[in-house]
């Protein structure tokens, strides 16, 4: 390669790089940011001993070994710079053994931290601002995450609820728990409310301890943009105004027994007396029936939460059914053969016997019962592998943490969540789908169904009545695309610069975050991708998703 574009390549690195050679310890080769950084010409520096720049204790034996021949790689340490004007600067350094043309080489790279540490203290001071607030409100307050652990709690929820300083201290979850669902008469109830961790909805109850307390509980799902990740609890003890209340309807009925008493007498104040009764009765009846509609909506939720719970529990018995049918195939196989088998040998029965079997196969159809039952299981079957397909996207699409890339296929991942998202779009558009026979790509695949999914449900949504939505794929050299384009409204010239702000929406109060396109952008730029738009007003707006085809070739781009 051309010297002048190699040292072009290497000065526009951004993390300082020096080469060290292990005998003289001396740097032979440095880029302009680690010169830049350290404040030495580069040529000065090219031509310094490694240890007058690391001045870490460590380093230096470090570097004593390297020089008596035992050369380790080095990933992620911490260190100490010394730069030219004699000042430190905290790094974080990597050291990786080369070797070139057979002789050794340590190539040092290093960057700043000094940026990681201002953000790990401004976490660290919102976090206990965060601690300040729960520990200051009036409420007891419980924080579960999204796989039913506790998360956090402040010192109220402990003391109000009387929970043992052991299971505190130790933070069992479990036991926890059932402390808590024990301590109430509405066991069933808190049980459920504890375990709805994914339901989107607020919900408020009312709880009697055994103790004679009453709290009132109310819950709210907790979110990271539009993912529910736990649920928060708030728990207040309305004893005393439950109390209060108790004692003003008895003061109220002794009140109107004694006016009752002394106005015997007068008829007309009487009869004022049982007007006012008569509305209060009429209040009461709308009360009743506002309280017997708001009984049927907790029902209603009830019913919804036990019938997701039902949907979880869908793929254990699909699995032995799907089972048991296959078998049962086979097992039906073996009967039809075995009844042919018998059929042949009629010929060697007695005539009765013959004119008996005769009028029985004519009595149940025994050549349509022969057709009518493999084409039954055959459809059972098929019904089967629905279901199951219908359970695994849903929890294919559920698959939200990934810790490293995969090759994976796009198209499979638009099938899928087009599969979960299709009671969301089958009232609103045409799906079109021009696929290309894409390639695999290295990448997180689950995330990309997220991006796919909300670009697929804000193209339903710009959609007024009924329109179409076309999902084009294909790919070059380099990189693949997903292109995704519907027929709705359009976006405004003057929104375009805007659409990936978050919090930026322009639908109504309470329908939409203005998260949904900035996740999206998001997860895109985490694969060094791109998102174009294109919009129209009026004819409809397409996005078009490029994505290279691997880590590497991101990398190298």
């Amino acid at each position: 390669m051309n010297p002048d574009l190699s040292r072009l390549v290497l000065d526009h690195c951004p993390e300082m790089l020096m080469l060290v050679d292990p005998g003289s310890l001396q740097i032979m080769v440095a880029n302009a940011s680690a010169a830049n950084t350290l404040g030495y010409p580069l040529a000065q520096l090219e031509g310094l001993a490694i240890t007058e720049v690391e001045c870490a204790l460590q380093s230096v034996f470090y570097w004593q070994d390297v020089h008596s021949g035992q050369q380790l790689d080095v990933r992620d340490q911490e260190e100490q710079y010394r730069l030219c004007n004699g000042e430190l600067l905290s790094v974080r350094k990597s050291i990786q053994v080369l070797e070139h043309e057979g002789v050794a080489r340590l190539l040092v790279r290093a960057v700043p931290t000094q940026s990681e540490h201002v953000t790990e203290d401004a976490l660290a001071q919102a976090l206990s601002a965060l601690r300040a607030t729960l520990e200051s409100t009036s409420n007891a307050i419980l924080v579960i995450d999204v796989n039913g652990r506790i998360d956090s709690m402040n010192r109220l929820f402990g003391k109000m609820w009387g929970v043992p300083d052991e299971m505190l201290y130790w933070q069992y979850d479990t036991r926890i728990f059932d402390f808590i669902v024990a301590c109430v008469e509405e066991t069933e109830l808190l049980g459920e409310r504890l375990r709805a961790i994914m339901d989107p909805h607020e919900t408020r109850d009312v709880l009697h301890l055994h103790g004679g307390s009453v709290f009132e509980m109310s819950a709210r799902p907790k979110y990271l943009g539009e993912q529910i990740t736990g649920r928060v609890f708030g728990f207040q003890d309305i004893t005393q105004r439950m109390q209060i209340e108790h004692d003003l309807r008895e003061s109220r009925a002794m009140l109107e027994a004694r006016v009752l008493e002394r106005t015997a007498d007068l008829h007309a104040v009487n009869a004022a007396l049982q007007l006012e009764k008569e509305q209060q009765a009429g209040l009461i009846q709308r009360l009743e029936a506002a309280q017997n509609q708001l009984i049927q909506s907790e029902r209603m939720a009830s019913i919804g939460q036990l019938a997701a719970g039902v949907a979880h529990e869908i793929n254990n018995p699909v699995g032995f059914v799907n089972s048991n049918l296959g078998s049962m195939e086979h097992y039906l196989q073996a009967l039809l053969r075995l009844l042919s088998s018998y059929e042949q040998a009629e010929l060697e029965l007695s005539a009765p016997t013959q004119q008996q079997l005769l009028l029985l196969k004519q009595e149940i159809d025994i050549e349509f019962l022969r057709d009518d039952v493999t084409e039954l299981l055959a459809e059972s079957l098929d019904g089967l592998k629905r279901v199951t397909r219908i359970v695994q996207d849903l929890k294919t699409f559920s698959h939200a943490d990934e810790a490293q890339q995969q090759w994976a296929n796009l198209e499979t991942g638009l099938e899928s969540t087009l599969r979960v998202a299709w009671n969301e779009i089958k009232y609103k558009a045409e799906v079109v789908k021009e696929f290309a026979g894409i390639p695999e790509i290295e990448c997180f695949p689950f995330q990309l169904n997220q991006v796919f999914m909300n670009l697929l449900v804000n193209a339903a949504h710009a959609i007024v009545e009924r329109g179409c939505i076309t999902i084009r794929t294909g790919h070059d050299e380099h990189q693949v695309w997903v292109e995704i384009q519907d027929s709705g409204r359009g976006i405004q010239p003057e929104n375009m610069a805007r659409i990936f702000d978050p919090f930026f929406t322009t639908k109504s109060v309470g329908q939409g975050t203005g998260l949904g396109l900035s996740i999206a952008y998001g997860i895109v730029k985490k694969h060094q991708g791109q998102i174009e738009v294109k919009s129209v007003v009026g004819s409809g707006t397409t996005f078009k998703v490029l994505l290279p085809k691997s880590a590497l070739g991101a990398d190298a781009a």
